[in-house]
């Protein structure tokens, strides 16, 4: 190219990049996937839509006396999300509802049985009896919606399912689940619901998916969280249910490993978390039974959402960290869908979830371990994780970019 043709390319102006293109919803889509679309919108905007019902009832006079009795009986006499008796507010019913499993079929979220864990309660599922459970199961389509324990023979031990009864206890667990993601929508359809079938996988561990406490001061949200189990990850909360038998299971990263959440990658924030390991070895027995660490590891919770995130030096880095430190929760700026385009909104990606449960990795009673003791504990918590992902990442690791993830390996950046 000559020196005049070079000059005159240079003097050309630069042209207008084309605009982004939105793709639009196609009109004839199949009716469950609008129906599985409908279910995650429901939970997207269950914590805005309780919050506002509240407050329209506080705009109506004649709502004031049941919203006076609601308040007096949330925040003055129910402690269900913290004293262990979740098993109170759990609704079987609720948590098999035909909505969940919309909700879990919309990604779709499975789950991955490496091994049966014992049952903390043995127990078999019976077909819904009497005139309300019939009526409710033919209504909304729950079938085995009902929980009877078998009937502990000579030599069962005692020991308290927070329901007042007696029978043969098992095992207790804390599960613990990797990555937080966003918002951890995994850990919501397949652990706090029945959605993706756990109770079918696991028969006999009920398990109480954690999350924060102040979830429970919002009216009429913390009674849709107490129907599905879903309790407090407060110290008191935690201890009180393990002495109730309950599993737990908590998202160990929390909201500092939202900050590192996205597509192609999982990087944990794991290394100096080891409050669940002391809490598993010093959590008081209630019977002779031991109780098991045991990791979840969920492949594509980081894919449903992409993130506007900042390095550590940048100011929005610093905003979100200061929220986090003052409000004990944090803003992620991320966005994937709407819900009737596919480029742009706050609708999570259809995004395969797969959550791989481990080996349970069995801990001593303490009440007061050493240094030395957790650590040996949280090792082999960190290497059965890290074989989770050894072993399973060829098959459910997938690239939704078209180009080589950004991060190949598992990585424990805290």
């Amino acid at each position: 190219m000559s020196e005049k043709t070079e000059a005159q390319a240079q003097a050309l102006p630069e042209q207008p990049t084309a605009p982004r293109t939105v793709h639009h919803a196609p009109l004839h889509i199949p009716l469950e996937r609008r129906l599985q679309t409908l279910a995650v919108l429901f939970h997207t905007i269950a914590l805005p839509y309780c919050i506002g019902l509240f407050f329209l009832m506080l705009a109506f006079p004649p709502c004031w006396p049941l919203l006076i009795m609601y308040v007096i009986y949330a925040y003055g006499f129910d402690h269900s999300s913290s004293n262990g008796e979740i098993s109170r507010r759990r609704s079987p019913l609720f948590r098999r509802l035909p909505l969940f499993r919309l909700y879990c079929d919309y990604f779709p979220i499975t789950i991955h049985r490496e091994v049966p864990l014992e049952p903390t309660f043995p127990h078999r599922l019976r077909e819904p009896s009497g005139v309300v459970e019939r009526w409710i199961a033919k209504i909304f389509g729950v079938q085995d919606a009902v929980v009877e324990a078998k009937q502990p023979d000579s030599k069962s031990k005692p020991g308290g399912n927070g329901n007042g009864t007696t029978k043969k206890v098992g095992p207790r667990y804390v599960f613990g689940y990797h990555p937080h993601g966003i918002v951890s929508l995994g850990a919501f359809g397949a652990i706090g619901t029945e959605g993706a079938g756990w109770e079918k996988l696991f028969p006999g561990i009920p398990v109480s998916l954690l999350t924060l406490e102040t979830n429970f001061q919002l009216p009429f949200y913390r009674e849709y969280l107490l129907s599905l189990g879903i309790a407090s990850v407060s110290r008191r909360s935690c201890t009180n249910l393990l002495k109730h038998n309950q599993s737990i299971c908590i998202v160990i990263g929390g909201a500092q490993e939202s900050l590192l959440a996205e597509p192609g990658t999982l990087d944990l924030v794991l290394l100096k978390r080891r409050g669940f390991v002391k809490l598993a070895m010093s959590a008081p027995r209630v019977s002779d039974q031991p109780t098991c660490l045991v990791p979840i590891l969920s492949f594509g919770e980081n894919d449903v959402y992409d993130q506007v995130r900042g390095d550590r030096t940048s100011r929005l880095y610093k905003i979100q960290t200061f929220i986090k430190k003052t409000a004990g929760f944090t803003l992620p700026l991320m966005h994937a869908r709407g819900i009737f385009n596919y480029d742009f909104g706050l609708m999570p990606y259809r995004r395969q979830m797969t959550l791989v449960v481990g080996n349970p990795i069995e801990v001593p009673y303490v009440a007061q371990p050493t240094e030395a003791e957790i650590e040996v504990y949280h090792k082999k918590y960190v290497d059965e994780l890290k074989r989770l992902w050894d072993t399973y990442k060829e098959e459910y690791v997938i690239d939704y970019k078209g180009k080589e993830a950004k991060n190949s390996e598992l990585r424990f950046v805290e």
